[in-house]
């Protein structure tokens, strides 16, 4: 009868919630993280005390955010780069990526079940 050591039930028992928290992150990895996104490229220049105003999910309703995302993104912020960027912001961000910050803006209205400032 071959018996099992310690150190290879251990290595084994390790290796189980790793495999879980990658497994996990390459799940989450693929899908746009629409708060970071909003915090990377949304409050770099409407942060409280902004001269172009502060905007956070809760600012708007969510048929605001919604008319904003569907009209108004484009025409306000076509020749916008990020501080220290050469690139347009709406050059540099994929639909899906849009598609994420909008999401969380319209899930975190000021009218929505989670209102959020983004902090």
């Amino acid at each position: 009868m071959r018996t099992i050591k310690p150190k290879a039930i251990l290595a084994a028992l390790w290796m189980i919630p790793l495999a879980i928290v990658l497994t996990t992150n390459a799940v989450a990895g693929d899908k746009p993280n629409g708060k970071e996104l909003y915090k990377a490229n949304c409050k770099a220049c409407h942060d409280k005390g902004s001269k172009f105003g502060e905007f956070t999910p809760m600012t708007l309703i969510q048929d605001q955010w919604r008319g904003f995302f569907k009209e108004k993104l484009v025409p306000a912020h076509k020749d916008v780069t990020l501080p220290g960027q050469s690139i347009k912001l709406l050059d540099s961000l994929t639909p899906e990526q849009m598609k994420a910050i909008e999401k969380f803006c319209v899930d975190h209205a000021a009218d929505s079940e989670q209102p959020q400032t983004c902090t």
